[in-house]
């Protein structure tokens, strides 16, 4: 197996806040997707996982860019 290859690897600290700014800055999954080497899907999967309500809303939890 390739010692470079990032595939079947779980998320390192630096590469969840790698995620957590590029939301904070507006970035879409694919672009924070394409920084860290890794599928959109991945970034999506991580984001839904990790995602918390700031706030009581009726509406579903949704991640949108504003």
């Amino acid at each position: 197996m390739n010692a470079i290859s990032n595939k079947n690897k779980h998320l390192s600290l630096q590469e969840r806040f790698i995620i957590e700014n590029g939301i904070r800055n507006g970035s879409s999954k694919k672009a924070i997707a394409d920084t860290l080497g890794k599928d959109k899907s991945t970034i999506g999967k991580e984001i839904k996982l990790h995602r918390s309500c700031s706030y009581k809303c009726k509406l579903p939890l949704e991640c949108s860019a504003t």
